[in-house]
């Protein structure tokens, strides 16, 4: 038995290597395929790019796995049923489960080394990739001043060339725009001039010969005009620095709080941290509106004290004519509780004891302060709705970390029964059920992320439902697999329906006759 378990891992090992590297290929094909216009052109080294691929290859490393697991296994076993070898280890008593069995062991080594990937190793690479990407991505093009068209590359300044000598130093047809030309308009033109290169390359030198220069003046008073100056020179020089296109590092600190360049331990710190600012944002918010709400505890004596007040007719039809509508709502247990009309006359009441001209300042004042309150929990609710996102984030990479692992040994199921099945080896087959299989995984993954990142559904659904739909998938085609069986037997669902709708179209044929 020994011999059958490496015998069935040699022959996993060598499609599982190809076929992980060509995936981790299109994956980041893929990934340059989206940026390819924010990196082409803007002078970056090569081995500054190869290093941002090799990081962003790293962290493509969790994903290229489960399609490596899932194209190799569909490939060995089908060419295991191919070429009869796996009828012949089912008829020397070897069930599928018992074949299996050693690549299980591989995969589950596979699904830790994917884990250990996610966070030891992706959260650093994230890191980097992230960064070096954002670099290119703010990056100036590379100078390129090409004839006949404007170039705003540098600062402060858009130029103009109409056409250049062959050796690309003298320029004719120039024209010099200030970029801030929206309240007073000025231009450099000249027919000739040179271009270039300062001797310790930090410069780039532009000089003219015999132009002109038209500049906009600010307006004169009482004219309603404004002068328009133009004066001619016999040389113009200016000095561009060239540092505007160098590559400038930015510091990763600034991206250490996305949850992707996080290992666990590192998340659950700052969901504490995160945990530990919402509560305190909460009791700065409970103790700026306690004034302004009436509590729980102190609306018993309160009501007392108002009906006490009441108590004489006279009073009630005094307050008559002081004009406040509505009702005034107390909050107990998360229920409201109106108010009745005898505790409203006592509020009336109250009011009638400040004097008649303060009493519209008093209402304007409790409007100004229920209008602070609303504002302090507007900015209390949407505060807390930020850091439930960030939370959701948070506790969706963690789980992530573990599905992805998780999903090999689920592909490997899937992949050994479907190979079982089909009994195709080879690149074709075996090509055409992974991509099914992934496309629907990657559907289903992006599909429930994007609902637990919006609150619809927890983080733990959102990370782990691919999984909980595809589990059952692997289980139900290993076992037809196991009953050398097919993936759906059309005869016992054809047959019955046949039966019920043959006597029917005999009769409609009879009665047609």
């Amino acid at each position: 038995m020994k011999r059958i378990d490496w015998y069935l891992i040699r022959s996993f090992i060598t499609p599982f290597v190809g076929t992980f590297f060509i995936a981790l290929f299109v994956l980041i094909l893929q990934v340059l395929w989206v940026y390819i216009d924010d990196i082409i052109g803007k002078g970056s080294s090569l081995l500054f790019i190869l290093e941002m691929v090799f990081y962003l290859s790293m962290s493509l490393v969790p994903l290229a796995l489960p399609i490596a697991v899932l194209i190799s296994s569909v490939m060995v076993f089908g060419n295991l049923a191919e070429r009869y070898e796996l009828s012949s280890m089912k008829s020397a008593g070897i069930s599928l489960g018992r074949v299996m069995r050693p690549l299980f062991v591989m995969v589950f080594g596979i699904a830790i080394f994917s884990f250990v990937c996610s966070n030891w190793f992706i959260p650093i690479a994230n890191l980097k990739g992230k960064t070096r990407l954002y670099d290119v991505r703010k990056q100036k093009p590379s100078l390129n001043l090409e004839a006949g068209t404007f170039n705003s590359d540098f600062d402060e300044y858009v130029i103009y060339v109409g056409r250049k000598s062959e050796d690309a130093l003298t320029i004719y047809d120039v024209m010099v725009y200030p970029e801030d030309n929206s309240r007073l308009f000025q231009v450099i033109t000249a027919k000739e001039g040179r271009f270039y290169t300062s001797d310790e390359g930090r410069y780039l030198v532009m000089e003219l010969d015999n132009g002109y220069q038209y500049q906009e003046t600010e307006q004169d008073q009482g004219t309603g005009g404004r002068p328009f100056m133009r004066t001619t020179f016999g040389h113009w020089e200016k000095k561009f620095d060239l540092g505007q296109f160098d590559l400038d590092r930015t510091d990763e600190e600034s991206f250490k709080t996305n949850a992707s360049v996080m290992t666990i331990a590192q998340i659950n710190s700052a969901r504490d941290s995160i945990d530990a600012i919402r509560v305190a944002r909460n009791l700065t918010f409970q103790k700026q509106v306690r004034p302004y709400l009436p509590q729980p505890g102190d609306r018993d004596s309160a009501a007392i004290n108002l009906r006490l007040q009441t108590s004489n007719k006279k009073k009630s039809n005094m307050l008559s004519q002081v004009d406040i509508s509505g009702t005034i709502p107390l909050y107990e247990a998360g229920k409201i509780i109106q108010l009745d009309s005898l505790e409203l006359d006592s509020v009336n009441q109250l009011l009638m004891t400040f004097p008649v001209k303060d009493r519209n300042l008093l209402i304007n004042r409790a409007r100004t302060m229920a209008r602070s309150v609303q504002g302090e929990v507007a900015s209390t609710l949407r505060m807390n709705d930020e850091v439930s996102v960030s939370l959701a984030k948070y506790d969706i990479e963690v789980h992530s970390k573990f599905s992805l692992a998780a999903i090999c040994l689920i592909f490997l199921l899937i992949g050994g029964s479907m190979g079982a099945i089909v009994r195709k080896g080879g690149f074709g087959y075996p090509m055409l059920i992974a991509i099914t299989f992934f496309i629907f995984f990657m559907i289903v993954s992006m599909l429930f992320k994007n609902l637990a990142e919006k609150l619809v559904i927890s983080p733990f659904l959102g990370a782990w439902m691919p999984c909980l739909i595809l589990l059952p998938v692997g289980v139900f085609l290993t076992i037809r697999a196991m009953k050398d069986a097919k993936i759906l037997d059309i005869d016992k669902v054809v047959q019955p329906v046949l039966m019920v709708v043959k006597p029917l179209f005999n009769r409609m044929k009879k009665r047609s006759s």
